[in-house]
């Protein structure tokens, strides 16, 4: 066997490791993920090892768990393709596209696994990160006070959209926007806070990580910025200006535009 068949047959598993992550997001394949996928990708994985200590990976071996490699995965495509055309999917995007939160409020859980509806509605903290879109050598990984401003700005004028990553359906059809219920959980020290009085869309946590998740095409309500009055991103010690220097010239920024303004203590 050359190593282009074992790099081969590992980059099979590992995409067939990604349809597990897929297929237990949601709610009508999370368990048969749990008790059938994984337990397939593990055995399958364990025999790999065990031919390859062995030196008993042959073509005709190397076929075989090619064929059933992607035998499984076939069959797991399938299953998420039903998950896609089943009623509650097709009526959640209806309803994300609508922008009815009550309908969000009901089908989001039926059809993603783990969620639930917070009730009442927590204050909001969304992150926004200062990294700067241009990094080069040698200059600080961050933007300018003027441009971190001129970003919270727009987002207060137009709004949150949520960012659907990855290529495949299940990780660009209903991307959530992604927040906490307190600052200190967040990876940045800037942030837009929302508070309870104000929000006026289904929130959803998951006991699997703090964060708090919203179903909105466009979050449109009254933000706020709240900066850290220190950051713990050591990254912020490598360059010349600290950021206590850059939080104070982004405070006389936002506020000389006028903008709502406070700050926490991490």
């Amino acid at each position: 066997m050359s190593a282009e068949q074992l790099i081969a047959l590992e980059a099979a598993l590992s995409d067939l490791s990604a349809l597990y992550v897929a297929a237990r997001t949601f709610t009508a394949l999370r368990e048969r993920a749990e008790t059938e996928l994984l337990p397939a990708i593990s055995a399958l994985g364990s025999r790999l090892r065990g031919l390859v200590r062995a030196a008993r990976l042959t073509d005709e071996v190397v076929d075989g768990v090619s064929r059933e490699i992607l035998g499984t995965a076939a069959h797991w495509h399938r299953q998420l393709e039903g998950v896609r055309r089943s009623g509650p999917y097709q009526q959640a995007l209806a309803a994300l596209a609508d922008d009815d939160q009550t309908r969000l409020s009901r089908l989001i859980p039926e059809v993603l696994a783990g969620l639930s509806v917070v009730r009442p509605p927590p204050s909001l903290y969304f992150p926004v990160s200062p990294a700067s879109a241009r990094r080069r050598p040698g200059v600080s990984p961050f933007s300018n006070a003027r441009e971190c401003a001129d970003t919270l700005g727009e987002l207060v004028a137009n709004g949150l959209i949520p960012e659907a990553g990855g290529s495949e359906w299940w990780d660009r059809e209903l991307p959530a926007i992604v927040g906490a219920d307190t600052p200190a959980t967040l990876e940045t020290p800037i942030a837009l806070h929302l508070t309870a009085g104000d929000v006026r869309v289904a929130v959803f946590c998951t006991a699997e990580d703090p964060s708090l998740h919203v179903y909105t095409p466009r979050l449109r309500a009254p933000l706020s910025v709240i900066l850290a009055s220190a950051a713990t991103d050591e990254w912020w010690e490598a360059y010349e200006d600290s950021y206590s220097t850059f939080r104070d010239a982004l405070r006389r920024e936002l506020e000389a535009r006028g903008h709502r303004l406070s700050t926490w203590t991490p």
